[in-house]
């Protein structure tokens, strides 16, 4: 005889007595991270910590010390990444850590293009990590991010306030301990701080809105800048994007000098006041050897920056101030037709390498490809602008004008492109050139429901509501015309 079927019994194992204060109250499993633990930093609740006396299982190590050499150096040992260190930087608590990854994770991803990767992780927020002040700024852009930010838009304000609050305390904060870390005369890289801390606060008044506050505090970083360049002993090749000077990272100065290139593009078109170049960028070669391929996009876009920086603010103030066919001096119709020269050579070497290198699937190259090939176009078809001596010649604006608009939408059309703050330079200079060299109407309006489409966009120092009031202006003019 069988004996009965006896109810299976689960093994009983000890519960386990770990976990942080907010995971036992929330009643979720805890990773027991310290000194915070991720649960807690995903999910944006702060983390209480542990009970006294709990830690979690882990190896133990009560002989490292005697083994590890004096100068061991565990973030450089331990992790594959340096942008993944331990608590290097002075978070005040877990819930300024988790804006900061959200800021490196998420934001820099909508904010920075494919060029300004390295920026970023290797320059900026590499020195954010170990320095208290610079990551009190980061972690209030990423709060100030997820106020405003595209996933923002489907938020009510109940749920985006918080946020905001937060990243203005911080931001006050950070601006102080920046200003006491500037003040340490003694630290030997407190003007590096002071740069890194500078476009850190360009971008979050940018995020918030502020364009003009933004626009102010850069030109106060560009004069500082220039003061670093004022004695440098070799000359800046922006093609290279090699700094003249050891005290400031080749990045660092290649940023400065895009946005001051921003700035006198933009002064017209704003109605600003030009002063030129601010960082009296003089000094550039006047002869640029273009090779016959780029190696990648990166050195395309140096290329291409420094082909256009010489003119940049004679050819914005002829484009905008002077009427159709007008004569342009000596001067400026042989450094344009200088300029078109070089971008000639340049668009082989670009069409060479867009063929090697970019494949149907490739959305991010298809991107920056289009993106760089509106900017080249668009300074081709101002200079083109400026030079015309005949209303026959007139006539050539209108193809290098639609391929302007219909690169424009593509880019638009990608799931990656923002309404939002973007670091760098995109399509909206391009349809703003559009709106003042085409002699098309039905393509300037096409160019401007484009600007309008795209509002409130912000690409560096452009945006597109200034853009917007300058497009229709100038369809006012012509229909008075």
């Amino acid at each position: 005889m069988s004996p009965p079927n006896q109810p299976r019994l689960r093994a009983r194992k000890p519960k386990t007595r770990t976990g942080c204060k907010t995971c036992k109250l929330r009643r979720v499993k805890c990773d027991d991270g310290k000194p915070f633990c991720a649960r807690c930093l995903k999910f944006g609740v702060d983390c209480e910590g542990y009970e006294v006396g709990e830690r979690p299982k882990t190896t133990t190590t009560h002989s490292s010390r005697e083994i590890l050499p004096k100068k061991y150096d565990p973030v450089a040992t331990v992790l594959p990444s340096p942008m993944k260190p331990p608590f290097a930087a002075a978070f005040q608590d877990s819930r300024a850590y988790s804006y900061f990854l959200s800021f490196q994770d998420e934001a820099v991803i909508d904010i920075a293009s494919e060029f300004d990767r390295h920026l970023w992780h290797g320059v900026i927020l590499q020195a954010s990590w170990n320095e208290p002040s610079l990551s009190q700024l980061v972690a209030s852009l990423g709060a100030m991010y997820k106020a405003v930010g595209p996933k923002a838009l489907h938020l009510s304000k109940g749920e985006t306030q918080p946020h905001q609050q937060y990243a203005f305390q911080q931001y006050g904060r950070a601006i102080k301990g920046v200003q006491a870390r500037i003040s340490a005369v003694q630290h030997r890289d407190v003007t590096r701080i002071a740069l890194i801390a500078s476009l850190l606060i360009y971008c979050f008044e940018n995020l918030y809105g502020e364009l003009p506050s933004a626009i102010g505090h850069l030109e106060g970083a560009l004069q500082l800048m220039q003061k670093q360049l004022a004695h440098a002993r070799r000359r800046y090749k922006h093609s290279e994007n090699r700094s003249p000077t050891l005290s400031v990272d080749d990045e660092l100065v290649g940023a400065f000098f895009r946005l001051d290139s921003g700035l006198l593009s933009r002064d017209q078109i704003s109605h600003a006041a030009s002063s030129g170049s601010r960082l009296g960028m003089n000094f550039l070669e006047n002869v640029l050897e273009v090779p016959r391929s780029f190696s990648t996009i990166s050195e395309a876009r140096s290329f291409l920056e420094h082909i256009q920086f010489p003119a940049i603010p004679s050819l914005s103030r002829d484009l905008i101030s002077s009427p159709l066919l007008s004569c342009i001096d000596d001067t400026s119709r042989e450094m344009y037709t200088t300029m078109s020269s070089q971008l000639h050579r340049w668009n082989i070497a670009f069409a060479r390498l867009s063929a090697q290198t970019l494949t149907p699937h490739d959305k991010k190259g298809i991107v920056a490809i289009a993106t760089l090939r509106v900017r080249a176009l668009s300074t081709e078809l101002a200079a083109q602008r400026v030079c015309a001596t005949g209303l026959t010649s007139s006539c050539d604006f209108n193809p290098k004008s639609r391929e302007i608009v219909d690169l424009s939408k593509l880019v638009i059309a990608d799931p990656s492109f923002v309404k939002s703050f973007v670091w760098d330079c995109g399509i909206v200079p391009g349809l703003s050139i559009v709106m003042a060299s085409c002699l098309d109407v039905s393509i300037q309006t096409e160019a401007l429901q484009l600007l309008k489409q795209i509002v409130p966009r912000r690409e560096g120092v452009w945006d597109s509501v200034t853009a917007v009031r300058f497009g229709e202006a100038v369809l006012q003019i012509n229909s008075v015309d």
